[in-house]
């Protein structure tokens, strides 16, 4: 339990440091220091203070978010620090607010506006050469397109995310990426693609046990592949394993189910 303490611990430091250095700086300060950049007649010592103003912006609103749920007040922290890391020219830091903006906005359902701010950001990590930044936003798209029951584009994005996970050789990213497809494809009753993909997925499991959530969405996602072709047998099979990996959770205190048990119900 130690750990989850220390990062409780760290996140309210930086969240304090945060709104002690925010405070310490006005307003109408900001504004004209912000006009000096703008106008490229900010010193070195004003374009840093501009920068730890966009951080503690940035992890304020982070705060905001993680600690209270206060989605809108985390939003308008965030939009003040993208204004400044725009102005700063920081592109993997305007990249990282675009995202999390687009992540607030999907909590306040505004998922037009989350795909427009997620899509900017694989942009900016694109030509940042960020490839894990532009694979993040694509998943993340792809999870949009899933809240909008909209298999066709789900499959989509996480097919291009998936691709530079392969090149990566991260099984675990791909484990996720592989049942969110599953899933969808059988949606989209294109059960061929399906079946090959959950043949990916077993030979990852063979190689590196996962996390229990990815280990949970595989055996329910493969229980509903085989319900579709009709092979009841290993249907049962994982269904089986399913239940059972939940019924250990549970003795380890964990209540635990797959996120595609989730969305069937």
């Amino acid at each position: 339990m130690k750990y989850p303490i220390l990062i409780l611990f760290l996140v309210t430091a930086l969240a304090a440091d945060a709104q002690e250095f925010t405070d310490s700086i006005s307003g109408k300060e900001t504004t004209i220091l912000l006009k000096k950049l703008r106008l490229q007649q900010a010193s070195p010592s004003e374009r840093a203070v501009l920068q730890k103003t966009a951080l503690s912006l940035q992890v304020t609103g982070q705060s905001l978010d993680e600690r209270s749920h206060d989605y809108k007040k985390s939003l308008s922290q965030i939009d003040k620090a993208i204004d400044l890391y725009e102005a700063l020219n920081d592109t993997l830091s305007l990249a990282f607010n675009k995202k999390y903006k687009g992540h607030l906005l999907v909590r306040l359902d505004k998922l037009s506006q989350a795909k427009t701010e997620i899509r900017a950001a694989a942009s900016l990590y694109g030509a940042a050469r960020s490839g894990t930044g532009v694979a993040s936003s694509q998943f993340d798209l792809a999870r949009i397109f899933e809240f909008e029951n909209n298999p066709d584009s789900a499959v989509y994005y996480a097919g291009l995310a998936g691709s530079y996970w392969k090149t990566q050789g991260d099984n675990q990213q791909i484990l996720v990426i592989n049942n969110m497809m599953v899933y969808h494809l059988l949606q989209l009753s294109e059960v061929e693609k399906a079946l090959l993909i959950y043949q990916e997925s077993q030979l990852l499991l063979t190689k590196h046990p996962p996390h229990w959530q990815p280990l949970l969405d595989f055996y329910f996602t493969s229980m509903l592949l085989f319900r579709q072709i009709n092979d009841a047998t290993n249907a049962a099979h994982y269904r089986e394993l399913y239940t059972g990996q939940v019924d250990v959770l549970r003795t380890e205190g964990i209540t635990a189910r797959s996120y595609y048990d989730n969305m069937s119900q």
